[in-house]
């Protein structure tokens, strides 16, 4: 994942950064800016800048990110969404994040999980949740969660709900289908962002012989669907940018051998990697603090 720094500096507007915990926030005490609670990120490879940069464009309301695993797209997507949502000036209200229920290979058939909805999602939701907890805390993570500024959902009951001022994320999006990937689409308004995220190597859900049939996965769908479309912006990954070390990194090297998929991109414009971001880390930039 993407190196933060807790006492890094980072480029601000106009106005200086004040609050520490979301009350503050929530309250508009915060003066401007990205609240303290967030570090600021440094990128590893350029990939992940030009996916974080996709997401801050306002030209973009769907970004889609293709990336073997280790590649930090997950918690560049939820840093940004984290951003956006605590933000003072910004327009976002909730960040939703949505996975798909299905088991690894979907070999192994757990039967029904015990506890309540909201339970059950959680389980297929754990490295979202710990990636939360990475960046603000458990403490504030629960905080926005009781304050319905958090939400967790799935595929199974999108239908008759639209987001609106949302910040929504769907990972692992090789396990949903294209009826369910179109359902979503047509969900948000236009005052919300859709980032969709996966790897169709790992495509569980749709297998041929014990081998991933990523070609009726919704996420290859859409992905070819809206190429080159205004409003929507694709990030491919590649291999150089596993930033994952040690036997891990090695073992992935084999993998990627057999399994790595390129679909290439399609989009209306190129983004500008040079323009500064507010939330990123910046060598020598000075922020003042109270």
């Amino acid at each position: 994942m993407p190196k933060v720094r807790s006492k890094g500096l980072r480029k601000t507007t106009e106005l200086e950064v004040t609050a520490n915990t979301i009350e503050e926030i929530v309250e508009q005490k915060v003066v401007g800016g990205i609240p303290k609670l967030i570090t600021p990120i440094e990128f590893k490879t350029k990939n992940q800048k030009r996916f974080y940069k996709a997401i801050e464009s306002q030209k973009n309301q769907i970004v889609m990110a293709h990336a073997l695993a280790g590649a930090g797209k997950t918690y560049i997507s939820i840093q940004k969404g984290l951003e956006l949502l605590l933000h003072r000036l910004s327009h976002i209200e909730k960040l939703i994040i949505i996975n798909p229920t299905v088991d690894v290979g979907n070999e192994d058939k757990l039967g029904h999980l015990p506890g309540d909805l909201m339970e059950k999602i959680e389980v297929h939701n754990e490295s979202s949740l710990f990636i939360l907890n990475k960046i603000i805390g458990p403490v504030e993570v629960k905080k926005l969660i009781e304050s319905k500024k958090l939400e967790f959902r799935v595929m199974n009951f999108l239908r008759g709900i639209n987001f609106e001022k949302s910040y929504i994320i769907l990972d692992e999006a090789q396990n949903a289908s294209p009826l369910q990937l179109k359902t979503l689409i047509t969900r948000i308004s236009d005052d919300s962002k859709l980032v969709i995220e996966g790897d169709l190597s790992q495509c569980d859900k749709y297998r041929a012989n014990g081998v991933p049939a990523y070609q009726k996965s919704g996420f290859y769908d859409i992905w070819k669907r809206l190429a080159g479309m205004k409003g929507a912006y694709q990030i491919e990954f590649d291999s150089s940018d596993c930033i994952r070390s040690g036997i891990v990194r090695r073992v992935l090297e084999r993998y990627e051998l057999e399994e790595e998929i390129k679909l290439g991109e399609s989009n209306p414009f190129e983004l500008n990697l040079d323009a500064p971001s507010e939330g990123e880390f910046i060598e020598g930039v000075h922020i003042v603090e109270s």
